[in-house]
């Protein structure tokens, strides 16, 4: 694949990654059943949830995985992009696609630990988690963030406009 086409489907994942992190958010990842009350809860719900119960390291740590990570690796990886071909800043370009590059991964601990509540926490009439489309809109953004990390390569930080792209 040529470094154009690489360039091309790294910006076409950070937009759709953009573009589906509003319904990540916004959409209910989980409804939780306790003991005949229903709750659909969003990201944010469910971070609202832990605090409320006391639980505000925890929520602290939701808070920042599933919504500010994501975010930050999303303009992240908007800003390396706008900044190609440019001599400005390579080092730190570099800095930051290794780091977006390296965290990557670990953002998938959230959609796994949906499907472990999903699949264990089924306690028939008493509690029940149920997936909701939220988190699949979420597996989607953080996917989409994992594959324009992975086709924008280190090497094309250092390519400035002058260069003839391969």
């Amino acid at each position: 694949m040529t470094d154009a086409a690489r360039l091309q489907w790294a910006q076409a994942m950070v937009v759709t990654g953009i573009v589906l992190y509003v319904p990540a958010n916004v959409l209910p990842v989980m409804t939780m059943t306790v003991v005949g009350t229903v709750e659909p809860l969003t990201v944010l719900g469910g971070v609202e949830e832990l605090y409320d119960s006391g639980l505000w390291p925890m929520a602290a740590v939701v808070f920042l995985a599933s919504i500010v990570v994501p975010f930050l690796k999303l303009a992240s990886l908007s800003w390396i992009l706008l900044m190609h071909g440019s001599p400005l800043a390579q080092r730190r370009r570099g800095t930051l696609r290794r780091v977006v590059h390296s965290i990557g991964s670990w953002s998938m601990v959230d959609v796994f630990l949906l499907a472990i509540l999903a699949a264990v926490g089924q306690l028939g009439a008493l509690a029940g988690v149920k997936a909701e489309p939220g988190g699949f809109f979420f597996a989607a953004v953080l996917v989409c963030s994992l594959l324009a990390a992975e086709f924008y390569k280190p090497r094309m930080i250092w390519q400035t406009n002058s260069e003839p792209t391969r």
